[in-house]
């Protein structure tokens, strides 16, 4: 069955096979037309928990999640039903801690080593069917076992240890691991890199080597210096963090590269490749704090006179370029050759040699990215993979510089054990000026185990069609190393057997079951002797061609290749697993090669004007960034202790506010007052408190922000008085939640919650489901414990808007009380909580969860304070950057049909790596700064990742609210300055 519209603006899908109600979509056509499969099927998936009334709910901002869809909306009944942490807010899998994870560097670690840095690394995932991507983490987790594990290997040797209910890519897309059987083909990325080491804290270029090396004049070695040391690049450490993006930009640059100055010391760079490749240079060159421009392309003649005859061609040429002599000093420096490399010294940089081997990777990939030849099969014999062959040309007189050069890379390649040789140099042509240029060539050897390593452990950067081919390259080699090495299993055996009296075709049927690729004529060669060289890859196996197109199938020039899976046996784990909370929207990351897959919001108000704040917006966003932390991993000006932060998750905001930060009637504008009573903090994990200690009075990252803004539009005249609210007004919006504390709590309960669904024997369709009776000890402990995380997230709004107020006053110099600065209301997004609904004409109490959608009670309804009795409250629903926000009041129909509940915002639709690639930070920075709008955010990629197209149409999603009639809205703000984390 499928959805089907049964009045504008509403969506039904029927009650079938083991859904406990029907389920409902309340979005208007448009949006229902762009509402992800995966978010649809969980909604579907949570009409089957245990207790549900009415429906299943799904907002206009649905998507997808970890098991609720995010937008999503069940009222369970209190006394039969079920509560399940995935209705709250937050995604897992689980993997023995020494699976080594692929950062996006190319190194690997361990997963359980990622416990210090997670929040500020970024790890490779997949859009399974067409490219590699980076993601950042937003969580890590840390389990103890619940079920089953077991070790899984493939036919190419990969090994992985994860639990039953741990998802695997396949051709039918995430089937977990219990449902998966040996002969199953899986997702697997060969790319191992290597392991990660802590770099140094030596020095690498100082104050005296710019000097040096810098060809200007004063003035300009003066501002170069004062660039680099404001962007934290001098002194340049080798644990500086922008250290490998220079090292990747250094060996590209030694290939497809070129690096200049003017006689006046003017810098340029040039990079010269494919325009998917170009941006990702370009990518780097941001991470390293330099822009880079767009891709240019123009059509060129060439003209190249070779030994034997000369070549002429035309084709496109596209490059990115850079005009930054401070980059350009600083890469010289570093080694990069400057002026034409034909004639200048060439020189893999001495102080690459003392670096970790994650580090010589990054030049020798970028190099060879840009130089090596593409893999591929020898010519005529398709079962062999060819030599990989580096080729540069040098005049005859620096001929040795060339040599010294070639000899320099073999000495990195053998420190990673792959064998290189020499081979002899070739005269290539005379130029105008009578020079002879000599190529000089280096090959890798193509024995089998060296070009697997090579491909695995180094490989390629800035060029996906060659790392793409090698990957496949390599499972192609350990295949055919697999059916060299059945023969000469086969070969042994079949002699063996034919000592022992047996003819040959005898031999064939008892020994073709074990070795399918040995057929009749093999075994008569093997027993007779007529074979003069060791066994051989079969002639009816694949050919490098045919396996690239079969084992490819599906999946694009990712570099993934099926692999089929030969065991898989159960084994007793007695240590934790972990996994992470991956930002992209694939959900997924890369383990031992296989491809494994709360908050709320507040609105302040003001007496102010745009007029009155125009001229010290800057002044007033400058110092809202100095006074609010903001940012991933980000860390509060607070220092609370454990007894401390155990009073604020009992007391919510009203213990914040006894301490001075912010004002008592500011409660009574607080869903819940600012406190979900029934909160026991001791409840909580001491790993949740640690989290939720250094983080308190922080704003976070992703989609959470500060915002001055400006009302734009009034819809309804007389609650918008009520509320206190007209057109033009300045009013503040925040937007936070529990930051990591949640996230912690609600990872503790899942393994309590997993264990109690065996206990008390429910059975959902989705482990991500897992649930326990409201009334059983499980249920209630975690009620208990959710109930702080609602109250952290409270107070952390409420020291926020302290600190808010705080700036206004400093910068307009009037009091935050005369500048009218009251609390509108402040509500949850993300939360489960007990209400009295209308059930089939009677009153039934129920726990409604709530899952990135906003509480909207009409008029007359008791969880409405004083201020709000006639009106309803206030329901806040923000939108993204450049965007309008909403405020609205919820309805009688909205009561009956959706417990009282909207959506909460606009809703992703783009990943997080997608907006990148689209956009840079500053790109997004100065569209929105034209509009008139501030931004500043706590990193630029940040920046790009909260782009508004990267979200749905918020206007959209209102007016899904309104045709539906659940909400209705009162006012429209529109940005004025934005803080991001």
């Amino acid at each position: 069955m499928e959805f089907k519209k049964i009045e504008e603006g509403i969506w039904r899908h029927p009650k079938e096979g083991n859904m406990g109600a029907p389920a409902r979509i309340y979005a208007n056509d448009k949006i229902f037309n762009e509402i992800e499969k995966g978010a649809i099927q969980q909604l579907k998936n949570v009409s089957t928990l245990p207790g549900i009334q009415k429906y299943a709910i799904g907002q206009a901002d649905m998507h997808w999640g970890y098991g609720f869809p995010i937008g999503g909306v069940a009222g369970i009944d209190y006394e039969t039903g079920v509560v399940s942490p995935g209705g709250i807010g937050f995604d897992i899998n689980c993997l023995k801690g020494d699976a080594r994870v692929l950062h996006k560097l190319g190194y690997t670690k361990p997963i359980k080593d990622f416990e210090k840095t997670w929040f500020k690394d970024s790890i490779k995932c997949l859009n399974p069917t067409s490219k590699v991507l980076d993601t950042g983490i937003n969580a890590f987790m840390e389990f103890k076992p619940r079920g089953k594990v077991f070790r899984v290997e493939t036919e190419s040797g990969k090994e992985v240890v994860a639990t039953a209910e741990h998802p695997f890519f396949t051709e039918k897309g995430m089937v977990k691991l219990k449902e998966l059987k040996a002969g199953d083909e899986v997702s697997v990325y060969s790319f191992e890199g290597v392991g990660f080491e802590e770099p140094s804290n030596r020095i690498i270029v100082n104050r005296k080597d710019i000097e040096a090396k810098y060809p200007g004049n004063k003035n300009g070695l003066n501002q170069i210096i004062k660039i680099l040391e404001k962007k934290e690049l001098l002194p340049l450490r080798e644990n500086n963090e922008k250290l490998p993006y220079l090292i990747k930009l250094l060996g590209f640059i030694q290939g497809d590269g070129h690096l200049s100055f003017s006689k006046k010391g003017a810098g340029q760079i040039a990079f010269y490749g494919k325009p998917a490749d170009l941006e990702k240079i370009r990518e780097d060159g941001e991470s390293a704090g330099f822009k880079i421009s767009k891709v240019h392309e123009r059509e060129r003649k060439h003209s190249i006179k070779t030994a034997y005859n000369t070549i002429e061609f035309e084709r496109t040429e596209y490059s990115i370029r850079t005009g930054s002599s401070a980059l350009a000093t600083l890469l010289f420096c570093l080694g990069t050759t400057a002026g034409n490399k034909t004639i200048e010294e060439c020189k893999v940089p001495k102080w690459l040699f003392s670096t970790p081997p994650w580090m010589k990777r990054l030049y020798l990939a970028s190099f060879f990215g840009a130089e090596l030849s593409s893999p591929s099969s020898v010519t005529g014999h398709g079962f062999n993979i060819a030599s990989p062959l580096l080729s540069m040309n040098k005049r005859e007189a620096n001929i040795a510089n060339g040599r010294k050069f070639i000899k320099q890379i073999a000495k990195l390649l053998k420190e990673f054990g792959i064998k290189s040789g020499v081979i002899r140099e070739r005269d290539e042509f005379v130029n105008k000026e009578g020079e002879k240029s000599i190529r000089l060539r280096l090959q890798i050897s193509s024995a089998g185990h060296n070009l697997i390593g090579f491909f695995e452990k180094i490989g390629f950067e800035y060029n996906k069609e060659k790392q793409f081919l090698g990957l496949v390259a390599a499972q192609y080699l350990r295949l055919k190393q697999k059916i060299i090495k059945e023969r000469k299993e086969c070969e042994a055996e079949s002699k063996r057997l034919h000592k022992r009296g047996l003819g040959a075709k005898a031999i064939y049927y008892r020994t073709k079951k074990a070795y399918p690729r040995c057929n009749l004529r093999f075994v008569e060669r093997s027993i007779y002797g007529d074979r003069k060289t060791g066994p051989r890859i079969a002639f009816k196996s694949p050919k490098f061609s045919e396996f690239i197109k079969e084992k490819t199938r599906g999946l694009g020039k990712t570099g993934q290749v099926w692999n089929k899976i030969i065991s898989k046996e159960e084994i007793t784990l007695n240590e934790p697993v972990y996994d992470f909370n991956v930002a992209s929207d694939h959900h997924n990351f890369i383990a031992n090669c296989f491809v494994v897959s709360n908050c709320g919001v507040r609105l302040v108000k003001t007496n102010l004007t745009e007029k009155d704040i125009r001229p010290k917006l800057k002044e007033l966003l400058d110092s809202l960034f100095g006074a609010v932390p903001a940012g991933m991993g980000e860390k509060s000006k607070l220092r609370l202790n454990k007894e401390e932060l155990a009073e604020a998750l009992e007391q919510g905001s009203g213990y914040v506010v006894e301490k001075g930060f912010g004002w008592k009637k500011d409660l009574e504008h607080t869903e819940e007052n600012g406190k979900m009573d029934g909160a026991l903090a001791y409840k909580v994990s001491d790993k949740a408190m640690k989290r939720g200690m250094p983080q308190f009075g922080t704003l976070g990252s992703g989609n959470h922000f500060l915002e001055l803004q400006r009302v734009d539009k009034v819809f309804d005249s007389e609650i918008a008085k009520k509320f206190g609210l007209s057109e033009g007004q300045i009013t503040i919006m925040i937007h936070c939640g529990s930051r990591g504390f949640g996230h912690q709590v609600a990872t503790d309960y899942l393994n309590v919650m997993t264990k109690a669904m065996t206990k008390y024997g429910i059975s959902v369709p989705d482990k991500q489901l897992c649930c326990a009776p409201i009334n059983s000890e499980e249920g209630q402990d975690y009620l208990e414990a959710m109930k702080c995380a609602v109250n952290y997230a409270f107070c952390n709004r409420q020291v926020i808007l302290h600190w808010v107020r705080e700036v206004f006053e400093k910068v307009l110099g009037q009091d935050a009380e005369k500048l009218g600065m009251d609390l509108l209301y402040d509500i949850c997004h993300n939360v489960a909580k007990e209400e009295t609904h209308t059930i089939d004409g009677k009153e039934k109490k129920l726990l409604v969860h709530r899952k990135g959608a906003t509480r909207a009670m009409p008029a007359g309804r008791p969880e409405n304070s004083k201020y709000f009795t006639s009106t309803g409250h206030p329901a806040l629903i923000p939108g993204t950057m450049g965007t309008a926000s909403y405020v609205l009041v919820g309805t009688e129909k909205g009561l009956k049909e959706t417990f009282g509940s909207l959506a909460h915002g606009a809703g992703r639709t783009m990943s997080r790596h997608e907006a990148l690639r689209r956009k840079r930070g500053e790109q997004v920075k100065k569209e929105l700064e034209a509009k008139g709008e501030l931004i500043m955010g706590a990193s630029l990629p940040g920046l790009a990742e909260e782009m508004p197209e990267a979200y749905k149409d918020v206007d959209e999603v209102i007016k899904s609210v309104e045709v539906a009639g659940i909400g209705k809205s009162v006012s429209k703000h529109v940005p004025l300055a934005v803080m991001k984390g």
